[in-house]
């Protein structure tokens, strides 16, 4: 079964404010979507933005297969790198991990987990729905020595029962701390409390490990994990966890406690901690991030509309051509005006010049979607982008090298 993108004049993208204003108020992420661009853009793509409220309801099961998914590949590929079998570290990229979407070449992933969380540690990413407020579903993640060792999720058609704890001092039940409480880092402070406990139920062994929670809306998380270029992502996490410097009422996702080096480089502006933490993961190569292939040809037969939300997105994007890392660096965010409560701007405006094209690389649609790996950082000088600039297709155990052995 292919994947086959749109021609771009089969696309119909509908203004910014028409899509804006037919959503309502009431649903609570409304504010934040248009710095959440890669959803925004997939939402405005659509006949109505319903379609977008559509495929986030019952949505906790689809998610956890799709990460479940990932994270057996990248324990498998981590654990192949360890034992010695993939050689060529330097050219093949992996999921982090921290947050799951972003990828990390497998020769940096050992010195940049240590540094930035330590030998030890659990992260638990707690999903807030962007309608209410919600607590959609929590997955953790445990790294040791930099190895993702174990995983664990919290879905409500599995644990309800954990849904109904409540906190011992305030009495509110964890499903409702984000309805109740409207500051997002006290939401994490509260949750991780409750939490706690039941990471050391479930994993005694890890106890004394350090111990984070990563509160972020699903527009957040699903605009992370739309966005093709790694330099752009990077962008995005920073957009998210500095959304009060916008002059939104809150952050779209943040840590509890904040690790210090990240509490460090948050504190940089966009563009300086965009290109530190891709110096830390790619060693600023531009990587496209690949989207699971395998999930689409599964929407593709049994949730059609799902399928198509995406597949509409992806060719928005690549035929209109991906950004080069320096473009990403020296792109304008949208402005809010925090006093009249309305976006005077909208979307990132990226300068002018070259963009990558899938064709220029000798790629199908489909193996555009699988991960591409390019010699090109911030610093090229380039004026188009070929398959010569390519260093290898794909990720972890399914990577293609394009060049000699070392």
């Amino acid at each position: 079964m292919s994947i086959e993108g749109y021609e771009l004049k089969e696309l119909k993208l509908r203004k910014k404010g028409e899509v804006l204003a037919e959503i309502p108020d009431s649903f609570y992420a409304k504010t934040f979507l248009p710095l959440a661009d890669n959803v925004f853009t997939a939402i405005r793509l659509q006949e109505n933005w319903k379609v977008y409220q559509k495929r986030y309801e019952n949505v906790e099961e689809r998610i956890a297969i799709n990460l479940r998914r990932e994270f057996d590949e990248m324990i498998e590929a981590t654990k192949a790198a360890r034992d010695g079998k993939v050689k060529r570290l330097k050219e093949t990229i992996v999921r982090w991990g921290y947050p799951p979407t972003l990828p990390i070449r497998m020769d940096m992933a050992d010195m940049s987990t240590k540094m930035i969380y330590g030998p030890s540690t659990d992260i638990s990413f707690a999903c807030l729905s962007d309608m209410d407020r919600d607590l959609v579903f929590i997955f953790n993640l445990h790294v040791e020595e930099s190895i993702p060792e174990d995983y664990w999720f919290i879905l409500k058609g599995e644990d309800p029962e954990i849904f109904e704890r409540r906190h011992m001092k305030l009495g509110i039940r964890l499903c409702d701390i984000g309805k109740k409480i409207k500051d997002n880092l006290e939401v994490a402070r509260r949750i991780r409390e409750i939490l706690i406990d039941i990471r050391n139920e479930r994993t005694p062994q890890w106890a004394n490990s350090t111990y984070h929670i990563a509160i972020y809306f699903t527009a957040s998380g699903s605009n992370l994990s739309l966005e093709f270029s790694n330099w752009n992502a990077l962008g995005d996490i920073w957009d998210g966890v500095n959304a009060i410097q916008y002059g939104l009422p809150d952050c779209m996702f943040n840590y509890e406690p904040l690790p210090p080096i990240l509490n460090i480089m948050f504190g940089l502006n966009r563009a300086h901690f965009t290109e530190r933490l891709v110096k830390t993961l790619t060693e600023h190569r531009l990587y496209w991030n690949y989207m699971s292939t395998e999930n689409l040809k599964e929407f593709k037969t049994e949730d059609y509309e799902t399928y198509d939300y995406f597949i509409k997105f992806y060719s928005h994007q690549l035929e209109n051509g991906i950004p080069l890392p320096i473009q990403s660096l020296n792109s304008t965010p949208p402005i809010y005006n925090k006093e009249t409560g309305n976006w005077e701007t909208m979307g990132f405006k990226f300068p002018d010049g070259p963009r990558i094209h899938y064709r220029d690389l000798g790629l199908t649609f489909e193996e555009a979607l699988n991960g591409v790996l390019f010699d090109i950082t911030h610093e090229s000088k380039i004026d188009k982008v070929t398959r010569e600039n390519i260093i290898s297709l794909g990720h972890g155990l399914e990577t293609t090298y394009l060049r000699p052995e070392p």
